[in-house]
């Protein structure tokens, strides 16, 4: 059992700093992107068509189009990773995401919804 233990690798986990985790009461592990490529960014030609105005960064359809771009990478990278179990379970949790912003969106303003939809290539129910 001795042998064992020393054979193993030593993993450190970085916590979030003392100042953000004092409103969570615990130490969060970070996630960092290997790959910040991953993540579109808000001056890609393709995302500026959903934007409301020069300084929106959260409207819904921005957070469809963000979350969409993100789920096709995602859908690439598990192409060629078919085991890879936890994109897949992020992949799922980005489509739920995605769905709930839909409805919200299609209840709450439907011409903006459909034009979304249509821009993005995505079925419209």
């Amino acid at each position: 059992m001795a042998a064992m233990m020393t054979s193993m690798v030593p993993v450190t986990l970085r916590t979030a700093t003392p100042a953000s985790s004092a409103s969570t009461g615990r130490g969060r592990l970070q996630v960092v992107a290997a790959n910040k490529m991953t993540r579109p960014s808000l001056s890609d030609p393709d995302i500026q068509q959903f934007k409301t105005g020069p300084n929106d960064t959260g409207s819904s359809s921005l957070q469809i189009a963000l979350l969409t771009k993100r789920i096709e990478s995602l859908t690439a990278h598990l192409m060629t990773n078919k085991k890879d179990y936890a994109t897949q379970r992020g992949l799922r949790m980005l489509l739920g995401q995605r769905s709930r912003l839909t409805k919200y969106l299609k209840k709450d303003d439907p011409a903006r919804y459909e034009s979304t939809m249509e821009g993005l290539g995505l079925k419209v129910k």
